[in-house]
């Protein structure tokens, strides 16, 4: 997996799992707006289908996002449309226009009312986070004006950038996407110093994680982030780890091992690849079970025996798969995939 996609694979990931952390981040005014007893539903897969691979253009994540406003005496709902954008793209702001109009235009109905859900949409929103490292770089319009005709769309848009300005505040405030704000603008400063510093600021932002005393599952959410957001040669790598696992044993965390963290992909495949060549099924679906369990609780009955019935190569498939995963229903999916595929 190359950078570039281990990267993306970490934003889609923090998204889905603090999605209304990253609102009240980012956008505090509109996540004061948002009722957040109704859980937010994720459209990504319906915002792939309006738009092809080759429209998407070079960017990190794309987000689509149901969610219902507070205090509305109908049940109203609307659609964020969210970029994750990760380099100075001169075409970003006409991108975002024509993303809402088409979404728009694929939501709205003329009554107001959406038969398949409870409620009507309001409006669909469109929100930028810009990662890149160029500070002339920030659209926030988009303007079409000739022969007294006039068009204007503005989004709120976010430059990480901005943050270096005050520090410590990013240094003291709680939010888990204080973390993964301070780990990208790292990235950016870090980038043509020695790997020697990278190793330093990597470090330093971990044991941030412990200083913190956020819960197991962030620490080991934000670790995954920082860890492929700032990346170390092989020798520093490995000091690292050591590095951490060391402060573990002096502070006596009570988390998963990091050291158990790094390598569960590394081991993931590697089993596979034993079990490919050796032949054993039993031990394979055994290994993906473990794998499953450590990312999202004890599996039901139904899905061993499911996996049981899988070949070896549908078996490796699923190891690999098994990374992007973000909750149990990715799962689900895939497996009823493929019971249609062999039907």
């Amino acid at each position: 997996m190359s950078v570039a996609t281990e990267q993306d694979s970490s934003w889609k990931e923090i998204l889905d799992q603090y999605f209304p952390e990253f609102m009240a981040f980012f956008f505090p005014k509109i996540h004061q707006d948002i009722d957040w007893s109704r859980t937010p539903e994720f459209l990504d897969k319906e915002l792939e289908q309006l738009f092809n691979e080759g429209e998407a253009g070079r960017r990190l994540v794309d987000k689509l996002v149901k969610v219902y406003r507070l205090g509305a005496t109908v049940p109203t709902w609307l659609l964020i449309h969210l970029e994750i954008q990760g380099y100075a793209d001169p075409t970003f702001a006409q991108r975002m226009f024509i993303y809402n109009y088409r979404l728009f235009d694929r939501y709205f109905q003329p009554k107001g009312i959406d038969p398949g859900s409870a409620g009507r949409l309001d409006k669909v929103v469109s929100l930028a986070v810009l990662t890149d490292g160029n500070k002339r770089y920030h659209p926030k319009r988009f303007l079409i004006k000739e022969w007294g005709f006039e068009l204007s769309f503005k989004f709120p848009s976010v430059k990480l950038l901005k943050y270096n300005e005050n520090w410590a505040a990013l240094e003291a405030n709680p939010n888990p996407f204080a973390i993964v704000t301070m780990a990208v603008l790292r990235m950016h400063q870090d980038k043509r110093k020695p790997p020697e510093e990278r190793l330093n600021t990597k470090l330093g932002l971990t044991r941030r994680l412990y200083e913190r005393r956020y819960s197991r599952q962030e620490i080991i959410d934000l670790y995954r982030f920082i860890d492929n957001i700032i990346r170390l040669p092989e020798e520093l790598d490995q000091e690292f780890r050591r590095e951490v696992t060391r402060y573990e044993e002096e502070e006596r965390m009570p988390y998963v091992s990091s050291i158990e963290r790094l390598g569960r992909e590394d081991g993931l495949k590697e089993g596979l690849e034993k079990g490919r060549q050796e032949g054993k099924q039993e031990g394979t679906v055994t290994l993906i079970l473990r794998q499953l369990k450590r990312r999202f609780g004890e599996q039901a009955p139904e899905v061993e025996r499911e996996l049981s019935v899988l070949s070896l190569a549908q078996l490796e498939e699923l190891g690999e798969a098994i990374l992007d995963f973000s909750n149990q229903i990715d799962l689900a999916l895939w497996l009823q995939a493929q019971r249609k595929t062999h039907s």
